[in-house]
């Protein structure tokens, strides 16, 4: 039998990227799958893919940037799915550019959905994990630690969501809840985002040097669903960034400062808008650049996170 069988499990951001994996990972470890996003043909392709693996499928067209959206879809998933045991959060948005050039809209924008409105699904969602025992995943960033220039309103977002799940852990651990929440922070990751990122100039920043595969960062969200972790960094790399961080900051602050200045360099023009406010609907879950397994997650987590996926 396989590790979640029956498992009724909520994944946001499940159009692209590491929701759009973590709708076939979660399927493959025989959950039941509700898939919300805003692009309907993504979410279509994800549902099928998690099919293909023998269990039920449903789709919820959604952008969670409201309370009123994110507890509609979550009210639609208990419906549909009959319960809830798992929420999987990987719902994102981002904008590109130095803090004065950013519009405030589009800063704001960026909190509402990365933040915000994990907040409001988490909320709408914990009565019926309450009644399950069940469990919060959900995708961080290695910018919940480590801050980066041009990207400011994503690392407060990501460094809030951190601070709300740490708080909200103590909170249900004092009066003796049985949901546990996991968090998983990635390094960068080969995800359809950087083909689309909002820029606030007419050029997209230049993609990371190295990328991880958005597959190994949706099993390590499967493997905290079936033993939970308060929080987990997926990728050597990503670690080393955070240690250097947190214990060489003098140094570390110049290094990030040659970063902002490498991001800069990109040349590739921006799309209009982005995946800001409209969706890209992508139904994939690769950039199609070089994103690769993670040897650091397979040693925490075991052989889940390998290839092939």
């Amino acid at each position: 039998m396989n590790a979640l069988s029956g498992q009724r499990v909520l994944i946001t951001g499940a159009s692209s990227g590491i929701g759009f994996a973590a709708a076939e990972a979660f399927a493959r470890a025989g959950a039941d799958v509700a898939l919300v996003a805003r692009g309907r043909a993504g979410l279509e392709r994800a549902a099928a893919a998690a099919r293909g693996h023998g269990v039920d499928a449903y789709v919820i067209t959604a952008d969670l940037g409201t309370r009123a959206a994110a507890e509609d879809a979550v009210a639609a998933a208990v419906d549909a799915l009959g319960g809830l045991d798992v929420l999987a959060w990987s719902a994102a948005s981002m904008i590109y550019g130095q803090f004065p050039d950013v519009d405030p809209d589009d800063f704001d924008r960026t909190l509402d959905v990365t933040f915000g409105a994990a907040v409001d699904t988490i909320r709408a969602a914990l009565p019926h994990l309450e009644q399950s025992a069940g469990t919060i995943t959900v995708t961080g960033s290695i910018m919940a630690k480590v801050p980066l220039g041009a990207f400011s309103s994503y690392a407060a977002a990501k460094h809030a969501l951190r601070g709300f799940l740490g708080s909200l852990r103590v909170e249900l651990m004092e009066r003796g809840s049985p949901v546990t929440i996991s968090m998983v922070n990635p390094g960068a990751v080969d995800t359809p985002l950087w083909d689309h990122v909002s820029s606030a100039y007419g050029t997209r920043p230049r993609n990371p040097p190295d990328l991880y595969a958005p597959e190994a960062m949706a099993n390590a969200l499967v493997a905290c669903a079936i033993r939970p972790r308060a929080e987990i960094t997926v990728g050597g790399e990503a670690r080393v960034i955070e240690l250097g961080f947190a214990f060489v900051r003098p140094i570390a602050d110049r290094v990030l400062v040659l970063a902002n200045r490498y991001y800069a360099t990109g040349r590739i023009p921006a799309d209009d808008a982005g995946a800001l406010w409209a969706s890209t609907d992508e139904g994939r879950a690769r950039g199609g650049r070089h994103g690769r397994p993670s040897l650091w997650g397979a040693l925490r987590l075991g052989r889940r996170m390998l290839p092939p996926y």
